[in-house]
């Protein structure tokens, strides 16, 4: 799409605290901006954690802490038309963004929603609101993204969005910064290291994994990045394992690359995935990958084809395909390759393909409010969501 038809964009998340949907909102912007658009992201508050892949060229603008102050400072910008389309990220935002564009009366901007996990884990009182105000929340939207087919699915079969304008588009991933593994034998030649990356919370399951490494030879060691309220109690399980030892709980990685760089596998053990942004990173690493079939790792595999897949909560299955992984992890490449499918240039090229649709369906009068149909596919295959534009396909950490 040539620079000078790209529309101004508005990236609308809470903040950016440590989380995928807010580390994908950084870089969506970002991605934005090098494509030659005009970029605003809106925040409630400035926060560290996914700071650093923001472009600094993208302005930033506080909103306020407050819901209601935010949704109210929201509607002044969107009244204002500063912006020719505006993204919200995560189940929070989407209600905000709705209800700032009525109190704007501001229907002449498109808004396009996302939502980045299943309702049933971790999403918080206004991330649940969400799902449960779908059915008119999709209807007002011009588009509804979801990032993985399996999420779209939960979204319209289970909490009734208007199908015809949900689409699947997956996260962007900035793999170009990946150091991939060259070879099988580097990977041999590092220490037999199960590198996991995620909030120290329960839906990530992290109990099942320490107790999969447990069963593993004893010079096999666990590195759990992140940060969260059950550190204490995964320590105390490791402990009780007699694997407290090989287990290693470093803190948040705000630069996770080097993290990959140490492992000779990774591993992915969560109740549940929108998306999976670890799975990417990790394959464009080169590292195999061993992930519970939880929903969005299981498209980012392509059903086994890149990685090993287990059932939820299967502490044998799982111990069994890690020490298989550590044995032999394999040859980088076709995982590197699968990992440029989510590349952020090309995800972006899907994002402003949907804002130059429902940009141009507004304007018909075919766009928020009616039922203008259109969307992007999944993975440039069959069309997703009653359109005919085809293109690709985290977790909240807002508690409202």
């Amino acid at each position: 799409m040539p620079t000078a038809t790209l529309p101004r964009i508005a990236v609308y998340v809470p903040a950016l605290v440590g989380g995928g949907a807010e580390r994908a909102a950084a870089i969506l912007a970002s991605g934005f901006r090098a494509a030659g658009a005009e970029v605003r992201l809106f925040v409630d508050f400035e926060a560290a954690e996914n700071r650093g892949f923001l472009d600094p060229a993208v302005a930033v603008v506080p909103l306020g802490r407050s819901h209601a102050g935010a949704v109210r400072a929201l509607a002044r910008h969107l009244a204002a038309g500063t912006a020719d389309v505006v993204l919200a990220v995560g189940g929070a935002a989407n209600l905000k963004l709705a209800a700032a564009q009525a109190l704007a009366r501001a229907g002449r901007i498109p808004i396009v929603l996302s939502f980045h996990g299943r309702s049933d884990v971790g999403r918080g009182r206004l991330g649940w609101a969400a799902f449960a105000l779908s059915p008119l929340l999709t209807r007002r939207a011009a588009r509804t993204v979801c990032v993985s087919q399996s999420l779209r699915r939960h979204l319209v079969e289970e909490w009734r969005g208007l199908a015809a304008r949900v689409v699947a588009i997956p996260n962007a991933i900035p793999v170009e910064a990946a150091r991939a593994a060259l070879g099988e034998a580097e990977l041999l030649a590092r220490p037999a290291t199960i590198v996991a990356l995620g909030r120290l919370v329960r839906e990530k399951d992290f109990p099942t994994l320490i107790r999969a490494a447990a069963r593993l030879p004893g010079d096999a060691t666990l590195v759990i990045h992140g940060e969260g309220p059950e550190r204490g109690a995964l320590q105390a399980l490791a402990n009780d394992l007699g694997f407290g030892a090989r287990l290693v709980l470093p803190g948040y990685a705000a630069n996770p690359w080097p993290a990959y760089g140490e492992g000779r596998v990774f591993a992915l053990s969560s109740l549940s995935e929108g998306f999976g942004n670890v799975v990417v990173e990790a394959l464009a690493s080169g590292l195999p990958v061993v992930a519970t079939d939880c929903g969005g790792p299981r498209e980012i595999l392509e059903d086994g084809r890149h990685g090993a897949l287990v059932p939820v909560g299967d502490v044998d299955g799982l111990a069994r395909a890690l020490a298989g992984a550590l044995a032999r992890p394999g040859d980088p490449a076709p995982r590197v390759a699968r990992a440029q499918r989510y590349a952020t240039h090309r995800v972006v090229h899907d994002y402003l393909a949907l804002f130059d649709d429902v940009i141009r369906e507004t304007a018909s009068g075919l766009g928020q409010g009616g039922l203008g149909q259109g969307g992007l596919g999944q993975g440039g295959g069959s069309a997703q969501g009653g359109g005919p534009r085809q293109g690709l396909e985290g977790d909240a950490r807002l508690r409202g």
